[in-house]
C-alpha cells in the first residue's frame, strides 16, 4: 500500500477529534440536534485550520444511516464520504471549476433527489476564484435550494466573495489552533506512530507551523522521515534552518554589548549554515515581546517563548528600549519584500538595533545642597531675590533643528544624465563593495549602511545618484545635515570628492523616461543644494574680507 501522509492519515473523522473550533464543532451539533439546518454555510479562515474537514464531518453527521447528527464511520454513508466516493457529498474545486458554466451544469444537478442519503451537500472549496458572472449564477440557487440541499462554501479569502453571495450564508470564522492544541495532537500522532519526541522540538513545531493543524503534520512528516527514530530539537533546528534558544539569546545579549562585529559574523555563519532569515527575525520580535511583558507584569508564566532564566539577564534593558527594539523590528519586517539580499537587510536592521541606548539609566544621587545659614538681620527681600533666582540656574534644552532636506528638481537628473560618464559610473560601481568594511566601524556604521542598502544609479558632475527603497535610509541620505559625513565616507571607498542624491525609483525612472524623449542633449551645470555651498560662500566671503582689511 502506497505511503500516506500523516495529514490524511490522521484527518479527523468524528467532531471529537478536531483540533480547535470548539465553538463551531458545538454549533454544527446544536443546529442538527434541534433541526436548525441552514441551506448554506460559509466556512473561512486561515489554511490548514480544517474547513473542508469540517464540512466533511457535517455532511456525514447530517447523512449517516445511524441517524441525524451519528458519525457511526461503519454505515455505507459515512464509509462513502470519508472515501469521498459517496454520491450524494460532492466536492467542487472552485480553482479549476470557476467559470460560469461549470456553475450551471451544478445548478442543473441540483434539483435531483440524493440516491442513498437524506441530504445533497455541495462543498465548494477556494470558492474565492469563482468568477463574478459564476457567482451570480448561483445566487438564485443558494438563497431558494431545494430543501434536500445545503451547500457548503470554504475560503481563505471571504473578501473576495461578492456580498450578494455573503448575505445569503451562514458564515463561520475558523481561527488559527492555539500552541498548545497543536502539540497535544502532535503528541497524538507520535503516540500511535511510536516515535519518542523532545517537548522544545514539539514547541519549535507548534511554532513555525503557524497556527496551522496540517502545516504541523506536514512539516512532522519530514522530520521523522529526517531523524534517526527520535524528534530532537537540534533536529528541528538543522532542517528547518532555525537558531537554537541559546544562539538567539547569545545574538541579543550581542547586540545589547554593541558587539557589532560579531553579531555580523554569527549572522553569516548561520546564514551559510541554512538559517531561516524571515524565521529569526519574527523570533526576535516574540523574545523582545516576552521581555517586555515580564517587566511589565512580573508573571513569567503570560511569556510565550522564554523561561524567567533565559529572561533575567536581559532584564536590564529599559521599557522604552524594548519598545524601540520592537516597533523597530516590525517596521523593518514589512521591508524585506523590497531588499535584493534577506541577509543585508537583517545585518542592517541589527547594526541599527545595536546603535541604540538600551539601557536603564543608572540614578545617581543628587548633589547635597548645603544650608545657607541665614543670618540674624538678612531681610525678606534679599531671602525673595535668592529663591526666585534657583531655576534660572537650570539648564534648558532645546530640540535640535532639524536640516531641510535636499531641494532639486527633475531637470536636475536630466542635467546630470546628459553629461554622465559610464567609465566614472563602472568605476565607482567596482568599488562600491568596500562600503561593507565599513560596517564594523561603530563611528561610521549607520551612514555606511544607508550607502550600502542604496542601489547606484549615476555619476556625474562630481555626484553619485542612488535609489533606495528602505524608507528611513531614503531620509537619512536626503538630509542636509547628514551631506558632509556621507561626503567623507564616500571619499574613503572611492578616493574622490562626491556629494550624495538619493531619490526614490519612480522619480529616476520618469527622468530617464525624459531623458530619453529629449531630441538635443544640452549640458547645463547642476545647481542642487547639498547644504555645504552656502556656508562655503559665506567663509570664502568673510575670509576675502579680512585679507583686505589687512591689506588697508
Amino acid at each position: 500500500m502506497a505511503y500516506q501522509a500523516l495529514y490524511n492519515k490522521y484527518r479527523p473523522q468524528t467532531f471529537a477529534e478536531v483540533v480547535g473550533q470548539k465553538s463551531i464543532v458545538q454549533t454544527l451539533k446544536n443546529a442538527i440536534a434541534e433541526d436548525k439546518i441552514a441551506h448554506a454555510y460559509l466556512f473561512c479562515g486561515p489554511r490548514g485550520t480544517g474547513k473542508t474537514t469540517m464540512a466533511r464531518l457535517f455532511a456525514k453527521a447530517l447523512d449517516c444511516l445511524e441517524g441525524l447528527g451519528e458519525q457511526c464511520l461503519t454505515c455505507q454513508s459515512c464509509k462513502a464520504i470519508a472515501s469521498g466516493e459517496h454520491p450524494d457529498v460532492v466536492e467542487i474545486d472552485a480553482a479549476s471549476n470557476s467559470s460560469v458554466d461549470s456553475v450551471r451544469q451544478l445548478i442543473d444537478n441540483v434539483s435531483y433527489q440524493p440516491i442513498l442519503s437524506r441530504y445533497k451537500v455541495y462543498i465548494i472549496d477556494e470558492v474565492h476564484n469563482m468568477s463574478t458572472p459564476a457567482f451570480n449564477a448561483l445566487l438564485k440557487t443558494l438563497e431558494e435550494p431545494p430543501s434536500f440541499v445545503i451547500f457548503i462554501l470554504c475560503t481563505t479569502d471571504p473578501q473576495k466573495i461578492i456580498p450578494t453571495i455573503l448575505s445569503r450564508v451562514q458564515r463561520f470564522n475558523f481561527s488559527k489552533v492555539s500552541k498548545e492544541d497543536l502539540i497535544f495532537n502532535l503528541k497524538r500522532v507520535l503516540k500511535a506512530e511510536k516515535i519518542d519526541y523532545e517537548e522544545e522540538a514539539l514547541e519549535s513545531i507548534a511554532a513555525l507551523s503557524d497556527g496551522g493543524v496540517r502545516d504541523s503534520l506536514s512539516l512532522l512528516d519530514q522530520l521523522v522521515s529526517y531523524c534517526d527514530g527520535k524528534i530532537l530539537s537540534k533536529d528541528v533546528d538543522e532542517l528547518f534552518g532555525l537558531l537554537s534558544r541559546k544562539d538567539e539569546l547569545s545574538l541579543l545579549s550581542l547586540i545589547e554589548k554593541k558587539d557589532t562585529a560579531r553579531v555580523l559574523k554569527l549572522i553569516r555563519e548561520k546564514y551559510h549554515s541554512g538559517m531561516n532569515v524571515l524565521r529569526l527575525h519574527d523570533d526576535l520580535i516574540d523574545i523582545y515581546k516576552d521581555l517586555l511583558i515580564l517587566k511589565t507584569t512580573k508573571d513569567p508564566s503570560l511569556m510565550s517563548r522564554l523561561t524567567k532564566e533565559e529572561a533575567t539577564p536581559l532584564l536590564i534593558l529599559s521599557n522604552s528600549a524594548l519598545r524601540d527594539n520592537i516597533d523597530l523590528l516590525i517596521q523593518k519586517r514589512r521591508d524585506y519584500r523590497y531588499a535584493d539580499s534577506l541577509l543585508s537587510h537583517l545585518e542592517l536592521t541589527l547594526m541599527s538595533m545595536a546603535e541604540k541606548e538600551n539601557y536603564e539609566p543608572t540614578p545617581t544621587p543628587s548633589p547635597r545642597v548645603e544650608e545657607k545659614k541665614t543670618e540674624p538681620s538678612a531681610t525678606i527681600e534679599s531671602t525673595a531675590v535668592e529663591i526666585t533666582s534657583t531655576p534660572k540656574e537650570r539648564k534648558v534644552e532645546t530640540p535640535e533643528k532639524k536640516e531641510e532636506p535636499i531641494h532639486y528638481e527633475l531637470s536636475d537628473i536630466v542635467n546630470l544624465m546628459n553629461q554622465a560618464s559610464k567609465e566614472e559610473r563602472l568605476s565607482v560601481s567596482s568599488q562600491w563593495e568596500k562600503l561593507t568594511e565599513l560596517f564594523f566601524d561603530q563611528r561610521r556604521g549607520y551612514k555606511a549602511k544607508a550607502l550600502y542598502s542604496a542601489k547606484l544609479r549615476l555619476v556625474s558632475q562630481g555626484v553619485l545618484v542612488l535609489t533606495t527603497k528602505v524608507l528611513s535610509d531614503l531620509e537619512i541620505l536626503k538630509d542636509k545635515a547628514e551631506q558632509e559625513s556621507l561626503s567623507l565616507l564616500a571619499k574613503e571607498v572611492f578616493q574622490k570628492d562626491y556629494d550624495i542624491l538619493a531619490i526614490s525609483d519612480e522619480e529616476f525612472k520618469e527622468a530617464l523616461n525624459l531623458f530619453r524623449s529629449q531630441g538635443e542633449k544640452k549640458k547645463e551645470k547642476c545647481n542642487i543644494d547639498f547644504g555645504r555651498k552656502k556656508a562655503t560662500t559665506g567663509s570664502t566671503a568673510f575670509f576675502q574680507e579680512l585679507m583686505q582689511d589687512k591689506e588697508d
